[in-house]
C-alpha cells in the first residue's frame, strides 16, 4: 500500500499517519476513467472490511467482499460534488455493522471531484468509538504540542492562533509572547516577501509549500529555518493552515563553510603548477586540473574517453600494486615511476598518492599529485659521470644537492644551499651530515641513511633544516647511493623546499576545526574538546567550567561602523580571550559574536569566576578601526560539571542560561548558573 500511496502523492495522505490513528473504518476512493479505485484504507477498515494490502490500487468491482457501498453512491458525489449520506446499514463479513457512512467529495483546483473519502461507524460500538475518537484527538494534540519540531496554527487570515513547545525550543519565544506579537516582526526584513508568499499560496491556493527562510532568536541570535505549509480543511473548508518549521542554522552555516573550503581547494586545483588528477577504484582517470594537460598533453575529455594511457606497458605491474595500496586504504608519498606523454615522449614522475573514503569509509578513489622530475633524473645521472659537470649544473637549481662519504661527513654542498638557508656552502664541508638538522628529525634521517647502506631501498623524507635567521625550514630529502664499479663509494642527496606543501596541509587540517575568521577553534573543536575534558574530569574527579559570552551591542557596531568593523571586533574580542586564559584551556567562536571557553582540571568556580572577571577586564579597552574608536564588551555565563549538569548538552545549556542573566544587567557582567534559572 505504501508504494502505491508515494505513486498517488494525494494531498489527503499527507496526514496519512493521522488518518492511521481514527479507530473508525475510512479509505479513500479516486476516480480514474469513469471507474473508482481504492486509494487508501486505514487499519480499523482493513480489519473491518476484511481488505487485503493487495486490493488497494484495485478498482471497487474487482474487491471481493460483502461490505459493498453501491456504486452509484459514488457516482452521485461525482456529478453533484457534494457530500452524500448513505442511508442504508452495511453487514461486513465479521458480523459488525457500519452505519453513518458519509462520501465526502476532495475537489482538484479546477474544480472537478477526483476523490471521495469515505468515513464511516460501526454501530455496534459507538460509545466505544466516541472515547477513541476522543483518545485519538488527544494523541494528536499530545503529538503536535509535543513534537521537537515547530508546529505554529494559523487561521484563514493568517492570524497566528497558536504554537507548540517545539517554537518555543527554535525561537525562544513562548506560545503566549507569539500570540501578542506579529509573527512577521521576528522575520528578517528581506524575508518578508516571501513568507507572504507561501502564506498566499497556502490559504488562497490550497497548496501544500516547502521554503526556507531567516529569522531572529529572542536573544538576537539569526536563526535559519525550514519551513511547511499544510492546509487544513474542514468539510472542504479551507480554516487555517499548519505551519511545521525545523531549525536548519547549523546546517547552513555547514554549507557556507564547506562551500569556502571547497572554493579554495578549486583555487589550489586550477593554479596548482603541478598535474593533480582523481581516479575512481578502479584505477580510471575520471578529473584532471590544468597543470596535467600541459605536462601529458592529453585533454579531460581524451583521458576520461580514455583515447590513450599515460601508463607504459612495462609499469602496468607497478600500477596495480599502487592501486590495491590504495584499496588498502594507505596513502602513498613520493612513488618513483615513469609516465606516458601523448606523444609518445616518457617521464619520470614523483607522485603522491592519497586515499578518498565514502560516508561508509570505503575507499573510493584517490587524488594524485604527480612532479616531472625527468630533468632532474637527467641531471642526477650526469652528475655520476663527472662531479665537476655536476657542480656547474647545481649552480642554477634551487634543490640543494649533497655528496657525502660513507662515514656521513659532507664533501660537496650546491650553491642552493645559500640561496633556500642562508648558510655558504663551505659551512657544511667536514661536518656530518645532520649538521643544522633539527633535534627532532636528526635520528630519523640517520636510520634513513644507515638503512640506505646497508642495501635498502631510497626513500624520501621531511626534515627541518635550520635556515641562518633562526627559523627552520621544511625540506624533502632524497638520499641516493652513488657506485663505482659495482661498489658504492659516496651518498648523493636531492633536497627541496616543500614548507609551501607543509602550510598547504595544516591549512587543509586546520580548516575543519578553526574558524577561519578570528583565527581560534570553532565550534566543531569545541565540542570535540568538551566531550575530552569530561572523560578526564570523570577519571581525575576535577571540575570543568564553561563560559559562555556573547558580545554587547554587536548589531549595533555592525550597523554604525559596518561589517569590516564588526570583523575587526570579532578578531580583537577573539584575541583577548586567548591572552585572558591558561594554556590548557580553550577559546573558540560559535557563531557570530557568541563565543565559548573550556576550562578543564580546575578545583572550584573560583578559577571560573577569575577567568570571566580577567576577560571582561581585557574588554574594557576600546578598539580603534580606520581611526575609529569602538567600545565593546560582554556578557558571560558560568555553569560548573559536575555540580550544575550531568553531561557537555546540559553544561552548555545551562551557562547558556546563566549568560542570559547576565546580559539582563545590561552592561558587561558575569553570572553563575543556578537552579532556579531553569
Amino acid at each position: 500500500m505504501k508504494n502505491f500511496i508515494d505513486k498517488l502523492q494525494h494531498p489527503v495522505l499527507a496526514s496519512v499517519e493521522l488518518l492511521d490513528l481514527i479507530q473508525d473504518p475510512i479509505f479513500l476512493i479516486t476516480e480514474e476513467n469513469e471507474t473508482f479505485r481504492y486509494a487508501y484504507a486505514n487499519p480499523t477498515a482493513f480489519n473491518v472490511l476484511s481488505l487485503q494490502q493487495t486490493d488497494i490500487g484495485k478498482r471497487v468491482e474487482e474487491v471481493s467482499f460483502s461490505a459493498h457501498i453501491p456504486l452509484y453512491y459514488y457516482q452521485e458525489v461525482q456529478s453533484s460534488k457534494t457530500k452524500v449520506e448513505v442511508p442504508e446499514l452495511i453487514r461486513t463479513e465479521n458480523g459488525a455493522i457500519l452505519g453513518d457512512i458519509v462520501l465526502n467529495p476532495i475537489l482538484s483546483d479546477d474544480g472537478h471531484c477526483t476523490s471521495i473519502l469515505v468515513t464511516s461507524k460501526e454501530q455496534t460500538a459507538l460509545e466505544k468509538t466516541a472515547r477513541l475518537l476522543q483518545e485519538s484527538e488527544q494523541r494528536y494534540q499530545s503529538l503536535a504540542t509535543n513534537h521537537p519540531y515547530g508546529i505554529f496554527v494559523f487561521d484563514e487570515n493568517g492570524h497566528l492562533k497558536s504554537g507548540n513547545i517545539g517554537t518555543e525550543t527554535i525561537t525562544g519565544y513562548s506560545a503566549e509572547e507569539l500570540l501578542e506579537t506579529s509573527f512577521l516582526s521576528m522575520i528578517v526584513e528581506n524575508e518578508i516577501d516571501k513568507i507572504k508568499h507561501h502564506f498566499y499560496e497556502t490559504l488562497h491556493k490550497n497548496r501544500l509549500e516547502r521554503y526556507e527562510f531567516a529569522c531572529r532568536h529572542k536573544n538576537d541570535q539569526l536563526l535559519y529555518l525550514q519551513a511547511t505549509n499544510i492546509p487544513i480543511r474542514l468539510d472542504g473548508k479551507l480554516v487555517g493552515m499548519h505551519v511545521v518549521v525545523t531549525d536548519i542554522t547549523e546546517m547552513t552555516y555547514a554549507k557556507k563553510s564547506l562551500n569556502e573550503a571547497k572554493a579554495k581547494l578549486e583555487i589550489f586545483w586550477e593554479n596548482s603548477a603541478v598535474p593533480i588528477f582523481y581516479i575512481d577504484a578502479k584505477g580510471d582517470i575520471v578529473k584532471v586540473n590544468p597543470a596535467f594537460e600541459e605536462v601529458f598533453e592529453y585533454t579531460e575529455s581524451e583521458i576520461i574517453n580514455k583515447e590513450g594511457t599515460l601508463i607504459p606497458a612495462a609499469m602496468k605491474p607497478d600500477q596495480i600494486a599502487i592501486l590495491e595500496r590504495i584499496l588498502q586504504g594507505e596513502t602513498i608519498k613520493s612513488h618513483d615511476t615513469i609516465r606516458m606523454t601523448k606523444s609518445g615522449k616518457l617521464l619520470n614522475i614523483i607522485s603522491s598518492y592519497s586515499p578518498v573514503h565514502n560516508e561508509k569509509k570505503e575507499v573510493i578513489g584517490a587524488t594524485i599529485i604527480s612532479k616531472n622530475v625527468t630533468e632532474l633524473k637527467k641531471v642526477e645521472k650526469e652528475l655520476q659521470k663527472s662531479q665537476e659537470k655536476y657542480r656547474l649544473i647545481t649552480e642554477s637549481t634551487l634543490d640543494i644537492i649533497t655528496l657525502m662519504n660513507l662515514s656521513g661527513e659532507i664533501e660537496y654542498v650546491s650553491p642552493a644551499s645559500e640561496k633556500v638557508l642562508g648558510f655558504p656552502d663551505h659551512v657544511y664541508i667536514g661536518k656530518l651530515f645532520t649538521h643544522n638538522i633539527h633535534p627532532e628529525d636528526t635520528f630519523t634521517l640517520i636510520d634513513n641513511v644507515t638503512a640506505l647502506i646497508n642495501g635498502g631501498q631510497p626513500t624520501p623524507l621531511d626534515v627541518r633544516y635550520l635556515h641562518r635567521d633562526g627559523h627552520y625550514i621544511w625540506m624533502e630529502v632524497s638520499p641516493t647511493p652513488v657506485y663505482s664499479n659495482g661498489e658504492m663509494i659516496q651518498l648523493f642527496t636531492l633536497a627541496r623546499d616543500v614548507t609551501e606543501r607543509k602550510r598547504l596541509q595544516s591549512d587543509i587540517a586546520k580548516m575543519a576545526f578553526y574558524d577561519h575568521l578570528s583565527g581560534i577553534p570553532n565550534r566543531r573543536s569545541f565540542d570535540d574538546k568538551l566531550e575530552k575534558a569530561v572523560l578526564q574530569a570523570n577519571r581525575t574527579n576535577k571540575k570543568i567550567a564553561v563560559l559562555m559570552l556573547d558580545g554587547r551591542k554587536f548589531k549595533k557596531i555592525n550597523d554604525e561602523f559596518g561589517h569590516d568593523a564588526g570583523d575587526a571586533v570579532i578578531k580583537e574580542m577573539a584575541t583577548r580571550l586567548q591572552a585572558s586564559i591558561r594554556p590548557s584551556d580553550t577559546a573558540a567562536r560559535l557563531g557570530g559574536d557568541e563565543m565559548g571557553v573550556i576550562l578543564p582540571e580546575i578545583d572550584s568556580i573560583d578559577v571560573a569566576v577569575a577567568t570571566a572577571e580577567q576577560i571582561l577586564k581585557s574588554y574594557e579597552t576600546p578598539v580603534f578601526f580606520n581611526g575609529q574608536k569602538i567600545t565593546m564588551g560582554a556578557g558571560i555565563g558560568i555553569s560548573i560539571y559536575p555540580d550544575d549538569a550531568a553531561n557537555e548538552k546540559q553544561l552548555i545549556k545551562h551557562a547558556d542560561l546563566a549568560l542570559y542573566e547576565a546580559k539582563k544587567a545590561n552592561r558587561d557582567a558575569y553570572c553563575v548558573y543556578e537552579e532556579n534559572q531553569r
